[in-house]
């Protein structure tokens, strides 16, 4: 019975002394322009764009629906927008992934 509770105490003691990995940090919240101005602007080589529906709840339990389809001048930016809607809009959520315009 001691080497029982000897080895589970080993194993507990290993499960608390694994290293933590810091979780990373939200991305900072992005604005997304308009496709034609940004294009027009600089040129639809360095558009990115993406397009997202989804909804979310309110204090009385109706779902709030939201959609959008903006530009951005990068990829990074593109995905930070996107990681936002999809936390601010977590139900019934669809999206297409940020491609560049023109290809």
């Amino acid at each position: 019975m001691r080497i029982f509770a000897a080895a589970i105490g080993a194993a507990a003691m290993a499960a608390f002394t694994m290293p933590v990995v810091p979780a990373q940090a939200a991305p900072p919240r992005v604005e997304g322009y308009s496709c034609s101005a940004l294009t027009a602007s600089v040129g639809p080589g360095k558009v990115w764009r993406t397009s997202f529906r989804g909804e979310k709840r309110d204090m009385f339990d109706f779902y709030l629906p939201y959609s959008a389809s903006p530009c951005f001048t990068s990829q990074q930016t593109c995905k930070a927008w996107l990681y936002w809607a999809q936390s601010d809009y977590p139900h019934r959520n669809t999206f297409t992934p940020c491609k560049r315009l023109g290809y």
